[in-house]
């Protein structure tokens, strides 16, 4: 009995020495790296030229994929030192295109634009003008540069060494300065002088991300294109007009110069200039606003100091008659101006 007992003791010890010497299943735990979505970074690049003739500044850009532009390098370059300028100094410069080009005729700021090669991967160059705004003509290259360059996702560059990004060329006694621009982001469309966006008929007349105001009923909006953020025109009896508003830089007494001549009208001094100004508002902003009336055509401006520096340009010229119609409609509409990005 007693070895019957000690056997039954021997067989739970058994037991229970094999259930806790029983190897328990493993688990096995793997780190998986996180996926990364990878994003192609394709070269790009920008050509732009420009130059200045009297008062006007002529802008020659392509933008596109390095590998593209490297195709039409040499070409670009040879039509920009082929292109001709009239010796009045008023008319649009001219060019030969290369075999293989093709020009469309622009309106407004753009003189053209060129197609470089056939579609689908046809890169364009868009040719236009824009009246200088700035006297200081390296401030003014340099600030066009890095607006250039923003679009191309880069960092701003100090004044000098921006003007030494340029190369300059020569073509009909003209100094054409080229920049190359080259980034990973890829540019934004085409506007009429080299900046961002396509041209916008703009149902509102405005950029209303810039600009918001009230035009009156009888004027008709315009294209808000470049450095335009709001545009209207009216035209009546034979006569017409454009207001704009533009955000530019310069003193103000050297654009007051540089709009008289545009009328033929000599230019004033410091004296006579500050008894030509009066102030004006728009919001809580105060500005200053002048009347040039030239034999034929009236320029009316009203200038406003613009968030970050720089001036708000809102500029009405059209046929002095109609311009003096509407002079206390186009005060009033500025009166209503509002300018980004704070509104005031």
């Amino acid at each position: 009995m007693r070895q019957i007992s000690i056997l039954i003791g021997l067989f739970f010890v058994g037991l229970i020495y094999g259930a806790g010497c029983h190897e328990q299943d493993q688990i096995t735990r793997y780190r998986v790296p996180k996926q990364k979505t990878a994003t192609a970074q394709v070269a790009q690049e920008m050509l732009v030229a420009l130059t200045e003739r009297d008062g006007e500044v002529y802008f020659f850009k392509t933008a596109g994929p390095t590998e593209r532009i490297e195709r039409h390098r040499g070409l670009v370059r040879k039509f920009l030192q082929q292109l001709q300028f009239p010796s009045d100094g008023k008319a649009s410069p001219t060019w030969q295109l290369p075999q293989g080009w093709s020009e469309r005729k622009g309106s407004g700021m753009r003189i053209a634009t060129i197609t470089l090669d056939k579609p689908p991967q046809a890169l364009e160059l868009v040719v236009s003008s824009l009246r200088q705004t700035n006297p200081d003509w390296n401030a003014y290259l340099a600030s066009n540069l890095n607006r250039w360059r923003r679009q191309m996702g880069l960092p701003s560059l100090e004044e000098k060494t921006a003007v030494h990004s340029f190369e300059t060329l020569t073509a009909g006694g003209q100094t054409i300065y080229l920049a190359q621009i080259k980034g990973t982001q890829a540019p934004p469309p085409q506007t009429s002088f080299g900046g961002l966006g396509q041209p916008n008929a703009s149902s509102t007349g405005f950029d209303t991300a810039q600009v918001r105001g009230t035009p009156p009923p009888e004027w008709k909006p315009g294209p808000v294109t470049g450095m335009r953020k709001a545009c209207f025109r009216m035209q009546t009896d034979g006569q017409s007009l454009e207001v704009t508003v533009i955000p530019a830089g310069g003193n103000l007494l050297a654009n007051v110069n540089r709009w008289r001549g545009q009328l033929d009208l000599a230019p004033i001094n410091e004296e006579q200039f500050g008894k030509s100004v009066v102030d004006v508002k728009a919001g809580n902003i105060t500005g200053k606003y002048v009347a040039l009336l030239g034999s034929s055509e009236t320029i009316l401006v009203a200038v406003f100091p613009a968030t970050g520096g720089g001036s708000w340009f809102v500029k009405l010229r059209g046929n002095q008659d109609l311009a003096k119609k509407q002079e206390e409609t186009f005060k009033t509409f500025v009166a209503s101006l509002r300018f980004g990005p704070t509104f005031q």
